[in-house]
């Protein structure tokens, strides 16, 4: 049997031209989680504008002003993380599953916060991994896979190395003959349906306008879209949802196994 593939995209930092993105994820039937502060260093979309986004993407907290949970105390930290869902929630009307450290930075401790303020999942800036959701401190700990950024070999294998992570660092010298982002995404699209995971591409949307990526952002998708039969695509609180299903079967066989001994 083969194994399952999905699609997910994230984007960070809640910027007015999320906008667009939402348009082109739109265009080619693509699904997206929208991490989005109330206040950050870039721009960030009116309360109006998130509640359009959120009528078709899902919104997930960012924190209540793009606070980097590493430079906070516990207080800071707690009332940024708790605070965030809060904000979403009351600005949706949507329940907010998914939570993003900004920068990708935080501690053990932080993740604890996180289940307590009653989220599903965390998404981190794991680079070059397929894996589904892994659980970490009761929460579903998201991964992912590109940056929609024009990185270079060192900023790859630094993200590997740091989390120690050698299926990453294997993946880069595999998959890494050209570090272009898109067709490095490509490269690990055929790779995902092979072996079945997760292909999770995130980025900026201001950062994207600073490094002229639209047109290869477009191509992109276009070519995530035509692997939907195969690969379907869902919001990162939609992966992590059926990743905790499938963790809970898996506990409830293995008990029963153990019951039959």
């Amino acid at each position: 049997m083969k194994p399952a593939t999905f699609i997910t995209t994230s984007w960070d930092d809640g910027h007015p031209l999320d906008l667009r993105v939402a348009e082109l994820l739109s265009k080619y039937g693509l699904r997206g989680t929208f991490y989005v502060p109330r206040i950050a260093e870039h721009e960030t979309m009116s309360a109006a504008q998130i509640r359009e986004l959120s009528l078709a993407f899902e919104i997930g907290a960012h924190t209540l002003h793009h606070a980097v949970l590493t430079e906070a105390t516990e207080q800071k930290a707690w009332q940024e993380i708790a605070g965030s869902k809060s904000w979403v929630e009351s600005n949706t009307g949507i329940r907010c599953l998914m939570f993003c450290p900004p920068k990708g930075k935080y501690r053990n401790r932080h993740l604890e916060m996180v289940r307590k303020a009653g989220y599903l999942g965390a998404r981190n800036v794991e680079l070059l991994s397929l894996d589904l959701p892994r659980k970490n401190a009761g929460i579903m700990l998201l991964p992912t896979t590109i940056q929609a950024y024009p990185h270079g070999s060192f900023a790859f294998a630094k993200n590997a190395v740091k989390r120690m992570a050698l299926t990453n660092l294997l993946r880069l010298i595999t998959h890494g003959r050209s570090i272009d982002w898109p067709e490095l995404t490509r490269s690990l699209l055929y790779e995902s349906l092979r072996c079945g995971g997760m292909l999770h591409l995130w980025g900026h949307s201001w950062e994207l306008q600073e490094t002229d990526q639209w047109r290869r952002l477009d191509e992109v998708l276009r070519c995530m879209s035509e692997f939907a039969i195969q690969a379907p695509s869902l919001t990162n609180g939609q992966i992590c949802q059926r990743a905790l299903l499938s963790s809970a079967s898996t506990d409830e066989v293995a008990r029963r196994e153990e019951m039959d001994l």
